[in-house]
């Protein structure tokens, strides 16, 4: 082959391999070009994902309070809340509810009422508003808890919805009752004592005036018969029985009168240790064990210890006489906290000094517990019935509270609350 046309294949040649590189040039600009893009493309896309992480942690965030929110409000309501699902699991029980019922709220979740509860009246009522058309269902009950406590709770039952209206459980709301019924027995308990006693003193105004008379004719009787013993005899028994009804009359109208105690410092402990050393106070039998349980400092009540000593004196003596076949009475005095009514208007957060004085007598029968503060009410042969409704009345004008009980074991006790003597409240 000549030279001329060797020059000219290796032109071509070279030529074609240019317009390789060249091709492969505008190639590898084009991959680069795509390549810049993509990884713009990335950084706006990592940007936006991080954008997205940012917004779902702060919606995860608001969540999570929300719920928390929720959960503190739940676990702060003073009603107990119980939810279950559409299998009858227990899927929420707050601290109220266990309070209440003395259960542990882990302890219940996952389970079912009945293997919860001993009874079947929260079954039987989640059972009940699933058959009906009412909304709600409200039961007020005397409920047996856990441990064993005897409450009065109101206790409702209403379905859960979800969006399309159909039932996905039910929510039960228990409330206890227990003082507010309390309350109420007291508030009709005052109003009949109020209603009695106003009663009373009109008709003890109305006897003693004709029994003078009659014991002003008996006495000049017995003076015309001294010399004939069997008449003196009959006329004495009348004398007896005047005077025991005028200590009557003399109980009644001090029932009927609202007593008005003195402001001033009055120390429990050493009321009740008088009372009990004193045997001109009180003679307890050597067959009666005294015992005192006495809290050393805060025993100071705001009081009048002139009718506080009528109100222990008479517990004291009811408790000897519950136990005349002997027995251990006692005694025991501490401080607590309250919200305690000022004046009937207002509440404060007071102390005050709770007494408790227990026999282990025959107890009171449960239909006479709440009998035992009404006027006239007694199971003694020689009693009055007036001695606990006059103790109603000295500790409901200090402000206070008296109940009464009977004791697991035997017996019976008496708790009565006085406000302890405070410095802001009472020294003005």
């Amino acid at each position: 082959m000549s030279q001329p046309k060797q020059d000219d294949k290796r032109k071509q040649e070279i030529e074609i391999l240019n317009r390789a590189f060249q091709s492969f040039n505008e190639a590898t600009q084009q991959l680069q070009s795509s390549y810049d893009k993509l990884q713009d493309r990335v950084k706006t896309l990592d940007l936006e994902l991080a954008r997205k992480n940012e917004e779902l942690e702060v919606n995860l965030k608001e969540k999570e309070e929300v719920k928390n929110y929720l959960y503190y409000i739940l676990e702060s309501l003073t009603t107990g809340v119980i939810v279950v699902d559409g299998e009858g699991k227990i899927t929420t029980f707050n601290k109220t509810a266990g309070t209440i019922t003395d259960l542990e709220p882990p302890f219940c979740l996952g389970k079912t009422l009945k293997e919860v509860f001993e009874s079947d009246l929260v079954e039987n009522l989640v059972s009940r508003s699933g058959k009906t058309d009412a909304q709600n269902i409200t039961l007020d009950r005397e409920f047996k808890t856990f441990k064993g406590r005897n409450v009065n709770i109101r206790i409702s039952s209403s379905p859960v919805m979800d969006n399309s209206g159909e039932p996905i459980g039910n929510v039960i709301i228990i409330q206890d009752t227990t003082q507010l019924k309390r309350l109420e027995e007291e508030a009709q308990r005052n109003q009949r004592l109020r209603a009695t006693g106003e009663m009373a003193a009109g008709i003890a105004h109305e006897i003693r005036n004709p029994l003078g008379s009659i014991e002003l004719f008996a006495s000049l009787l017995k003076k015309d018969l001294e010399h004939d013993k069997e008449k003196t005899e009959v006329i004495d028994h009348i004398s007896a029985s005047i005077k025991n009804m005028d200590r009557i009359i003399s109980s009644l109208l001090l029932f009927a009168k609202s007593p008005r105690p003195s402001q001033q410092k009055c120390d429990i402990n050493e009321l009740l240790s008088n009372l009990l050393d004193n045997s001109a106070n009180i003679i307890i039998p050597e067959n009666i064990k005294t015992v005192r349980k006495f809290e050393r400092d805060g025993m100071i009540t705001n009081g009048d210890n002139g009718l506080l000593k009528q109100v222990f004196l008479n517990l004291i003596r009811n408790g000897v006489q519950a136990m005349p076949d002997g027995g251990e009475l006692e005694l025991t005095t501490e401080q607590s906290n309250s919200a305690f009514s000022i004046n009937g208007a207002r509440k404060d957060q007071r102390r005050f000094v709770t007494v408790t004085i227990s026999d282990t007598g025959s107890g009171v029968p449960k239909e006479h517990l709440m009998k035992i503060f009404n006027p006239f009410f007694t199971t003694k042969d020689k009693g009055t019935g007036l001695g606990l409704s006059i103790s109603h009345n000295i500790i409901k004008a200090h402000q206070g509270t008296i109940d009464a009980e009977n004791r697991k074991g035997k017996g019976t006790t008496f708790i009565v609350k006085i406000p302890c003597w405070d410095h802001e409240l009472d020294e003005h």
